[in-house]
């Protein structure tokens, strides 16, 4: 991982920004298409509605759309569910494949001037600066990383996320004052072929959007929730998903090609629990620092209820101390409210239109 690992520092109090216009998050998954759409309010995610639409086994594969036309009769039908009538000018669409990664990234500036007040222009210019900087490493580490080494990949959206100012963690720079500027920068790299075919889904359901990590996109809302330190795993039908959260950041995402639907064919849940947990810390190598001591789960039937046991046992031998396993529920998510009920499957979508929203920024 290309991530410096910053010091903990108490965040100042969000200054309330008003309503929002409405934008969608789509989880695009094997088995479902699911649509939740919300508007921005202050500093909360206010949902006016979702929508889901079933999708066929075969429309998706590991991450990849290999039915374009399945996937976008699923993406109108659970947008005509969610819209409620408004259309929503922003869409961000939630991923998650083999080799998709996450990278965090520091950037520190000297101010020449520290006794001077921060203005627009110079705040903007450095986290212009730092989302090229981040860009370069994660490039970078492209090449390093033996998995990705040689697959054509793009980078998707960068996001700040943090600020701070002589070590005062910040939402905005702008009429601060202090010598040493730091910016972290969140950087997510993806597949060509993936980012191709998900754009070309969407073209077919007359929608535009840019594409997220859907790893990314849950830890990110749930870190904004107050959730400081945890792994964060998602089961899907054909992959596994995760988001490890430090100090409030996520530092990184990983994804690999073992899901819900060959877990339960096999009818060997003890036995693959070991193997399984196994592939999720294997998928942690390069990050610094052990695994987290908490853990949250979506996704998991009651039938593979031994995998995050599994894990828990893996991750103590470890550590060395008790590890927590806890499935993950909508009132972790503290910064989204609504006029429709949410479920813990919902939150990867009101990850990703959280961050269409601009929720963090």
């Amino acid at each position: 991982m290309i991530a410096t690992r910053p010091a903990a520092h108490p965040r100042e109090t969000r200054p309330e920004r008003g309503r929002g216009p409405a934008v969608a998050g789509i989880d695009l998954g094997g088995g479902s298409v699911r649509v939740v759409v919300a508007r921005r309010e202050d500093a909360r995610l206010r949902v006016t509605g979702r929508g889901e639409s079933p999708l066929a086994g075969a429309a998706m594969n590991g991450g990849l759309v290999s039915d374009r036309g399945a996937v976008a009769d699923g993406v109108r039908e659970a947008f005509a569910a969610a819209e409620n009538g408004q259309r929503a000018e922003r869409v961000a669409v939630a991923l998650d494949s083999d080799d998709m990664r996450t990278f965090h990234w520091l950037t520190s500036f000297e101010r020449e001037d520290s006794r001077s007040q921060v203005n627009a222009g110079e705040a903007a210019r450095a986290i212009r600066e730092a989302g090229e900087d981040a860009r370069a490493h994660a490039s970078a580490a492209l090449e390093e990383d033996a998995a990705l080494r040689g697959v054509p990949a793009t980078q998707l959206e960068h996001h700040v996320a943090a600020l701070a100012l002589d070590g005062r963690a910040l939402p905005s720079l702008e009429g601060h004052r202090g010598r040493l500027v730091q910016v972290w920068t969140d950087v997510t790299l993806a597949p060509l072929v993936v980012t191709g075919a998900t754009t070309a889904s969407l073209e077919a359901a007359r929608r535009r959007g840019s594409a997220v990590s859907g790893a990314y996109a849950l830890g990110r809302l749930l870190a904004a929730s107050g959730i400081t330190d945890a792994g964060v795993i998602r089961l899907g039908l054909d992959t596994t998903s995760l988001a490890v959260l430090r100090e409030g950041r996520v530092v990184a995402t990983r994804a690999f090609a073992l899901g819900r639907d060959a877990l339960v064919a096999r009818s060997r849940a003890e036995q693959d629990a070991a193997v399984w947990a196994d592939c999720v810390i294997a998928s942690l190598r390069g990050i610094d620092g052990p695994p987290p001591g908490r853990w949250i789960f979506v996704g998991v039937p009651e039938s593979l209820l031994a995998l995050p046991k599994a894990l828990g046992d893996a991750v103590t031998g470890i550590r060395g101390d008790n590890v927590e396993i806890v499935p993950l529920a909508v009132s972790l998510a503290t910064r989204v409210y609504g006029d429709v009920a949410l479920r813990p499957e919902d939150l990867v979508a009101a990850g990703a239109a959280a961050l269409a929203a601009g929720l963090y920024e």
